[in-house]
C-alpha cells in the first residue's frame, strides 16, 4: 500500500514537471531571437536609463519622463540587467516568461486543491498552449505580470473563503493582498476593476460579506497600502500633485477621450476566441454550462470562474479605450473552465454523453485543422518563399493528429491529452522557426539601427540626433538616448557643426530637398511607421558615398 502511494506521488510529480516543462518551452522558445517591438522598448529603454541614472523612482524613456505606467516591469528588467550586464531581448522578456510559468504553477496548485489533480493538469495544459499565453509570455510589456497577479488574486481569494483550515485561510488572505498590491505596481490601476468588480458581484450574489471581516483582512489592507503607496506618493510629491498624466491614462482612456480605441462593441467577443485558440470550440460551452446542476460539487468553482470572466468582459466592453491585450487577464478563468469541460468529456462523461462528447471533440479538431490550413495558405500565398516551412509544419500537424487519434482509439485518453499538449508546443516551436521569426516586422529596424551604430565612431555616439522622431526600437538598439529635433533650422545648425543625423520617410525627404545633406547610409526598409515600412538614412557632413539598398 505504501509503495502504491509512493508510486502515485512520483507519477503526479512527473506529470507536474511535464506540464511546467511544456509551459517553459511554449513561453520561451526563441524568445530572445525576435527583435523587440516598439512597446517593449518602452520597458527596455526605461530600465536601461534607470540603471544609468541610479534613479529607480522617476522613470525616463529617451530622456523624457515615463510616468504613464507603474514601475514594476522597469524594476525587474533593470534588476536582471544588473546581473547580466546588459538590457537586451533576453533580460527584457525574461520576467514575462517567469510570470507565465508561475501562472501555470498557480493553476496546478489551486485547482488541485479545489477539484482534482486531473482537472488541474488539463487546465494548466490548456492555459500553457493557448494563443494568449504563447504570445504574451514572450512579450516584455507588463501584460503577463498583470495577468499572473490578477490570477493569483482570484485563486487565493476563493481558497481563502472556502478553506476550512484556519492557518491556510490566513495565508491565502495575505497572498491575495500582496498579489493585489504587486498587480497594481505591475500595471496600475488595472487590477482595481479587474479584481474588485467580479469579486463584488460574487460576494453580493453568494452572500459572502461576513467572511471579509477578519483581522487578517485588516492586516492585508495595511500590507497592500505599504507595498503600493510609496511610489505614487513619491511621484505625486515630485510633481507637486499635478497628476494630469495619470488622469489621461486612467480616466480619460476609459471614457475613450485619450487614445481612443475606435473598436466596435463586440470587439472582445472576437478577441476571446483568438486568445483561447486552439481551444475555441470549448469557449461557448464554458460560458453556457456552469449553472447546470449536473456539475454537482464543481458548480461553485465554475460559477466563480464564470463571474470572473463575464464581469470583466462586460467592463472591457463598455471601456472606451479598447485594446486587444486588455482581455488577457480574463483568459486563465476560461482555461480552467475548459479544463473542467475536457475532464468530463474525455474521462468522466457525466455531464455529457459519450456520443455528444465525441462529436464535440471531432468537430473541434476539424475546426482547428481548417483554421490552421487557412492560415498556412494565407501565409504561403503572401510569402511564397515559406512554402517549404508550410510543408514541414503541415506534416508535423498530421503526425501529431494521427498519434493523438490512435491513443484515443486504444482507450488511453490520458496519453492522448498529453500528446495533444506536447504536439501543440512542438507546432509552436516549428512555427517560430519557419514563420514567426522570418516574418517579424521589427527586423528591418533592428538591422538598420545596428548598421548605424557600426558607422558612427564610438567617441561620437553622443553627437547623433533624429529629425522629427524615431521609434523606440531605434532608441533601444542604438543603446543610448537620442535627441529628437523638431525644426529643420536646428538640424542644419547641428549638421554643420559635425553632428550625425538620422531621419525616416517624409522628414528625410524634407532634409534632402535642398541637397546639402550628405548620406552615409540609406536603406529602403529601415523603419516601421503606422503599419508601413519606410526608408531611412544616416546623414553626416563630408560623408563617404551613399551605401545601402534603395
Amino acid at each position: 500500500m505504501e509503495n502504491n502511494n509512493s508510486n502515485a506521488k512520483r507519477t503526479k510529480g512527473l506529470i507536474v514537471c511535464g506540464v511546467l516543462l511544456l509551459s517553459v518551452v511554449s513561453a520561451s522558445w526563441m524568445f530572445y531571437e525576435e527583435p523587440l517591438s516598439n512597446h517593449e522598448c518602452f520597458v527596455s529603454i526605461t530600465a536601461r536609463e534607470m540603471l544609468k541614472s541610479g534613479d529607480w523612482i522617476w522613470p525616463t524613456c529617451n530622456g523624457e519622463s515615463r510616468l504613464q505606467k507603474t514601475p514594476l516591469s522597469y524594476w525587474l528588467v533593470a534588476g536582471l540587467a544588473k546581473i547580466t550586464g546588459r538590457v537586451d531581448e533576453f533580460t527584457t522578456r525574461l520576467p514575462s516568461v517567469i510570470f507565465g510559468v508561475l501562472s501555470v504553477a498557480a493553476i496546478l496548485y489551486f485547482v488541485n486543491q479545489w477539484l482534482t489533480f486531473r482537472i488541474a493538469v488539463l487546465s494548466g495544459g490548456v492555459w500553457a498552449t493557448s494563443m494568449g499565453y504563447i504570445c504574451y509570455t514572450r512579450n516584455a510589456r507588463p501584460e503577463m505580470a498583470l495577468t499572473f497577479f490578477v490570477l493569483l488574486c482570484f485563486l487565493s481569494f476563493y481558497s481563502a473563503i472556502t478553506e476550512k483550515n484556519r492557518n491556510r485561510q490566513v495565508v491565502y488572505t495575505l497572498v491575495f493582498w500582496v498579489s493585489f498590491a504587486l498587480g497594481n505596481l505591475a500595471k496600475g490601476p488595472a487590477p482595481l476593476p479587474y479584481v474588485l468588480l467580479p469579486l463584488f458581484f460574487y460576494i453580493s450574489i453568494f452572500r459572502q460579506w461576513r467572511k471579509l471581516f477578519s483581522w487578517e483582512s485588516v492586516a492585508g489592507v495595511i500590507i497592500f497600502l505599504a507595498i503600493l503607496l510609496p511610489w505614487p506618493l513619491a511621484i505625486a510629491h515630485k510633481v507637486n500633485w499635478d497628476l494630469i498624466v495619470w488622469k489621461h491614462e486612467f480616466v480619460d482612456r476609459f471614457f475613450g477621450n485619450y487614445v481612443p480605441g475606435h473598436k466596435p462593441v463586440y470587439f472582445y467577443l472576437m478577441d476571446m476566441f483568438i486568445f483561447v485558440f486552439p481551444w475555441v470550440a470549448f469557449l461557448p460551452m464554458a460560458l453556457a454550462t456552469p449553472f447546470f446542476k449536473v456539475w454537482n460539487k464543481k458548480r461553485p468553482v465554475m460559477q466563480f470562474l464564470w463571474l470572473w470572466f463575464v464581469a470583466d468582459l462586460i467592463f472591457l466592453t463598455i471601456n472606451g479605450g479598447k485594446r486587444q491585450h486588455y482581455i488577457l487577464p480574463l483568459m486563465p478563468a476560461m482555461a480552467i473552465l475548459i479544463g473542467i469541460l475536457m475532464e468530463d468529456m474525455v474521462f468522466v462523461r457525466k455531464a455529457y454523453t459519450p456520443k455528444y462528447a465525441g462529436g464535440v471533440l471531432r468537430n473541434h479538431i476539424a475546426a482547428v485543422i481548417i483554421a490552421a490550413i487557412a492560415g498556412i495558405i494565407y501565409i504561403v500565398k503572401t510569402n511564397p518563399q515559406l512554402l517549404s516551412g508550410a510543408i514541414i509544419i503541415g506534416t508535423a500537424g498530421i503526425v501529431i493528429l494521427a498519434v493523438t487519434a490512435v491513443l484515443f482509439a486504444r482507450g488511453k485518453p490520458a496519453f492522448a491529452c498529453g500528446a495533444t499538449f506536447a504536439g501543440i508546443v512542438v507546432l509552436v516551436m516549428i512555427a517560430y522557426v519557419v514563420f514567426v521569426i522570418p516574418l517579424n516586422y521589427n527586423q528591418p529596424s533592428r538591422e538598420f539601427t545596428q548598421l548605424v551604430v557600426a558607422k558612427i565612431p564610438a567617441v561620437e555616439k553622443e553627437k547623433l540626433v533624429v529629425y522629427k522622431s524615431a521609434s523606440k526600437r531605434f532608441i533601444h538598439y542604438f543603446g543610448r538616448p537620442v535627441p529628437e529635433i523638431e525644426t529643420k533650422s536646428e538640424v542644419d545648425k547641428l549638421y554643420n557643426e559635425g553632428w550625425w543625423v538620422v531621419a525616416f520617410g517624409i522628414p528625410l525627404d524634407e532634409l534632402l530637398q535642398n541637397g546639402h545633406f550628405e548620406i552615409v547610409y540609406m536603406e529602403e526598409e529601415a523603419e516601421r511607421q503606422k503599419g508601413n515600412v519606410v526608408y531611412g538614412a544616416l546623414l553626416h557632413k563630408s560623408a563617404k558615398p551613399v551605401e545601402g539598398n534603395m
